[in-house]
């Protein structure tokens, strides 16, 4: 029987991932101005699809190819399909489409694990 890793070890690696993100995202808008001599428009309801696309992408590329992200490198965690297995692109999809859930974040609150985990049959266990 796989146990999900505590609440306390989700919220770790949801802030050192939020960090990393934030430094990378950073140096990704510092690159397009220095490259394209243009900034982002930050009164632009694009560029807020824009990051949303970003996030996503961290998110799903991280987990796709090294099965964790960085928070979960830290914290010894990783994420894994009922059976304990890496759960395969379709559920990765899913389980990343799900953080756009407004309140996903929130729903570690009123349950073992958040939408984004129920909804997309994976879990994230120790190493």
């Amino acid at each position: 029987m796989l146990t999900p890793v505590d609440k306390a070890t989700r919220f770790g690696n949801y802030i050192i991932d939020i960090v990393v993100f934030v430094v990378l995202f950073m140096l990704h808008v510092l690159v397009i101005e220095t490259v394209f001599n243009t900034a982002p428009d930050p009164d632009s309801p694009l560029l807020g699809i824009y990051y949303l696309m970003l996030l996503f992408g961290y998110y799903f590329l991280f987990e796709y190819f090294l099965g964790k992200t960085p928070g979960k490198f830290l914290t010894k965690t990783r994420v894994v399909d009922m059976d304990g297995e890496w759960p395969g692109a379709k559920k990765l999809l899913i389980r990343n489409l799900c953080r756009l859930i407004p309140f996903d974040n929130f729903s570690f609150l009123f349950g073992a694990v958040g939408w984004h985990d129920s909804l997309s049959g994976t879990m994230v266990v120790r190493d």
